[in-house]
């Protein structure tokens, strides 16, 4: 597939369209792209008027869709060819080097048919490679940059080991550290704040039921996210590490094993979305001995697992909002993100058109880019992604590559099957959208 010509219009007919709304699937529609926006969808066989230097592909069997949302990633992780230690590759890499493999992740999760990924821990590296993709620098998808605030012995400082000064985060410790913590990220330029209300699994020497944070650094850090205009995603596993978020104002809960109907019902009221992250459990499960991870984080995996299947599926048929994300990163390589849907559906009780809502249009109305993104509808950003095959007969067409024919971000093709992703000819330029 070749890109749209200078001044002229991109028009993509005879396809299926599922529009990421959840509605039916529409046949022989067309969509029409006019720079890095969707200027027309047609459903059905009616005509599109053409103009002159239009350039229309005919597509028949192939499906097209919204590009991807992945809403829990740690970019900054190893990219490389040889897998090192996944707990030590980050205090005795170079921020310069972790960088360059943040880019690469983004490309990556770019092929697989992501347009947008929301960073969930992140800092300078993170905010560098958005704005470098956000620049035209870099291929990538739309990247939501996080900044991690965590207390000293918190899930977030317990991935350097102990005798090291150097913190992947430096912790903050009391309201008034918290509060002026998540002012340095606003100065960033950050997106959202990252916080951890209990233990973690991946962390090495702490306990999921670990508090981390009193009720008052929690609130504090709320407040003083909302005060500044940026969302708060919590990782919260146990029950209280639940509560205390959800009573604070939470806009995400990340993981959420320990959601019991009580905790269901306070988000059903607060309007709270849950990210499951279902992906990084298989993966620990499946694959955490072979990478080496320490006996009791997988221990940690193997406990909490199931319960956090059960939980999500109790969410789920009450009305919890679920939104898909993979919690990619070092243990779970950059690449399969579209593995966490067939999850969705299989463990969760989701239909495929369910899954994919929850990996286009609720994800990006969560993550506070509706408006743009999420949805192939008129006006909207041209992120689209089209699949030879039919996702809601087989969502595992979506993690095959060579189903891939193109993904569009922001009106510029990418083929996924590229043996390096290069730009097509396109109109030169930075992504408005």
């Amino acid at each position: 597939m070749t890109s749209q010509p200078h001044g002229g219009r991109l028009i993509l007919t005879g396809m299926v369209l599922i529009d990421g709304t959840g509605g039916p699937p529409v046949h022989d529609a067309s969509v029409v792209v006019e720079g890095d926006r969707i200027g027309a969808v047609v459903r059905g066989t009616e005509a599109v008027p053409g103009e002159p230097g239009d350039h229309v592909v005919h597509m028949p069997g192939f499906t097209v869709l919204p590009g991807l949302v992945d809403a829990h990633v740690h970019l900054l992780s190893n990219a490389g060819r040889h897998p090192q230690d996944v707990h030590l590759w980050n205090v005795v890499t170079p921020v310069e080097e972790q960088t360059l493999h943040a880019a690469a992740n983004a490309r990556k999760a770019l092929a697989a048919g992501v347009t947008t990924l929301r960073d969930t821990a992140g800092s300078w590296p993170e905010v560098s490679v958005r704005n470098a993709v956000a620049d035209g620098i870099l291929d990538g998808p739309r990247i939501l940059a996080s900044g991690m605030v965590g207390m000293t012995a918190g899930h977030a400082d317990m991935f350097a080991p102990a005798a090291l000064r150097e913190r992947l985060w430096q912790p903050a410790d009391g309201a008034d550290e918290c509060r002026k913590r998540v002012r340095e990220y606003a100065r960033m330029g950050v997106d959202l704040v990252k916080i951890c209300t209990s233990g973690g699994t991946l962390s090495v020497g702490d306990k999921t039921e670990w508090r981390n944070y009193t009720d008052a650094e929690v609130h504090a850090i709320v407040d003083e996210a909302h005060g500044l205009g940026l969302a708060v995603a919590a990782h919260a596993h146990t029950a209280r590490g639940i509560r205390v978020a959800l009573e604070a104002g939470i806009d995400t809960l990340e993981h959420g094993s320990g959601l019991d109907d009580e905790l269901i019902e306070l988000m059903l009221t607060a309007g709270t979305v849950l990210c499951p992250t279902l992906s990084i459990s298989e993966r620990m499960l499946t694959h955490g001995r072979a990478l080496g991870l320490p006996a009791e984080s997988i221990a940690k995996a193997e406990h909490l697992a199931p319960l956090r299947r059960a939980a999500v599926r109790r969410a789920y048929t009450s009305g919890v909002s679920i939104i898909a994300g993979t919690d990619s990163g070092n243990t779970l390589p950059f690449g399969a993100h579209a593995r966490e849907l067939q999850l969705l559906h299989d463990h969760v009780g989701m239909t495929p058109m369910e899954a994919i809502v929850a990996g286009t249009s609720a994800a990006a109305n969560a993550l506070g880019i509706g408006a743009e993104t999420g949805t192939v509808e008129s006006g909207k950003c041209a992120d689209l992604l089209i699949v030879r095959g039919d996702p809601l007969a087989d969502l595992t067409v979506l993690q095959n590559r060579e189903n891939l024919a193109t993904v569009l971000r922001a009106g510029v093709p990418f083929d996924p099957n590229a043996s390096a992703l290069i730009h097509l000819p396109s109109v030169p330029g930075e992504f408005a959208c």
